[in-house]
């Protein structure tokens, strides 16, 4: 039975490529036009999501149903547990609906956003998750799920947005992996919960990642950019929950691993349009990322030097974890670093009139 680990996993990622290979190369499927905004400059296939998601739900549900895998790739067997599972499911694929239905026919933005804090704060409240914030007590649980709710759709359409970029979603939450499993190693280390779900995930997503590599084939669209960042979003307030010793909680300030550059461009430029009285939600070019690969360096060296600054994150919080120091003050000094790098590249990187 050892043996058969490696087996699923490469059946698994076989049937991804082989699925969006097919997509890829056919007649039909969901188009991205380039628009004022994109960072592409022909017609590109989207919409990967409506093949490595489902994949993935399939995948997970299989080991779920089948006990003699969960000692390979190990599940959460408690019925309470396995009830978290499918309302994380259940909140992965309705994502993936919703973002389908974007794709092809262009929801109107007020309808998807109230779909969407509909879902999440249906899923927070049927999961009851545990979540500290600064490392305090809990707050009154009706503030927190509005307050949570908020701030998790925020992240979801961050992801959606960052989707544009060839291989810059996919690295980065690969490598902030890696941060988590520091931090929760009962929960996301080789061998435990997040560990199997983040295994399957990227599996399923072999096909994609292929295709998605600059110059890219296929994005995920927001079949799988919504679904994706739903997922990375979600699984930790299971930390928890699932692990032992029950002291240990997921606290909203470890957000900042899963995508550290994200939330540093993403909300620099969200303040900087908001004082400069510009639509803060309309198609632009100014995130750092975009203007990176407006130089000579491309869509190639700007997802080199964010892999970089990324893998040096994960490195330098391997040393200090090794070293002991406290998760409160790694946080501090990461933080520090990631916001001094951001400021020197955007000071350094030459700017065009991006409007």
């Amino acid at each position: 039975m050892v043996s058969f680990l490696p087996l699923m996993i490469a059946i698994l990622a076989i049937l991804s490529l082989i699925l969006h290979s097919f997509y890829v190369y056919s007649r039909f499927g969901v188009k991205d036009v380039p628009n004022e905004r994109s960072l592409h400059d022909v017609v590109t296939k989207k919409s990967g999501g409506m093949f490595f998601i489902p994949l993935f739900l399939i995948a997970t549900l299989f080991l779920l149903f089948c006990p003699q895998m969960g000692e390979l790739l190990p599940l959460p067997t408690d019925p309470a547990q396995r009830m978290d599972i499918y309302l994380l499911l259940a909140g992965v694929i309705l994502f993936c609906i919703l973002g389908l239905i974007d794709d092809l026919y262009h929801l109107s933005p007020k309808l998807r956003l109230f779909l969407e804090l509909t879902l999440v704060a249906v899923f927070l409240y049927w999961t009851n998750s545990e979540i500290t914030y600064f490392h305090l007590a809990s707050i009154p649980k009706f503030i927190q799920i509005m307050g949570l709710t908020i701030f998790l759709v925020f992240a979801v359409n961050l992801v959606n947005f960052m989707d544009g970029m060839d291989w810059y979603l996919v690295t980065t939450i690969f490598l902030s992996y890696f941060s988590l499993a520091f931090i929760f190693p009962n929960f996301f280390a080789v061998g435990n919960f997040g560990y199997s779900f983040y295994l399957i995930l990227f599996v399923s997503m072999f096909g994609f990642i292929f295709y998605n590599f600059p110059k890219a084939k296929l994005f995920m669209g927001d079949s799988g950019s919504l679904a994706f960042g739903f997922f990375v979003m979600a699984l930790p307030l299971f930390v928890g929950k699932w692990t032992e010793p029950k002291s240990e909680v997921w606290d909203a300030t470890y957000y900042f691993y899963l995508f550290p550059y994200f939330w540093l461009d993403g909300i620099f430029i969200l303040i900087k349009r908001f004082f400069q009285k510009k639509h803060l939600f309309s198609a632009h070019r100014e995130h750092l990322y975009q203007r990176i690969t407006e130089t000579k360096l491309g869509k190639i060296g700007s997802l080199g030097i964010f892999s970089t600054l990324n893998f040096t994150l994960v490195c330098f919080h391997f040393v200090l974890k090794t070293y002991g120091v406290p998760n409160s003050l790694i946080l501090i000094l990461l933080f520090l670093f990631s916001a001094f790098s951001y400021g020197i590249l955007w000071i350094f990187v030459p700017r065009k009139n991006l409007a």
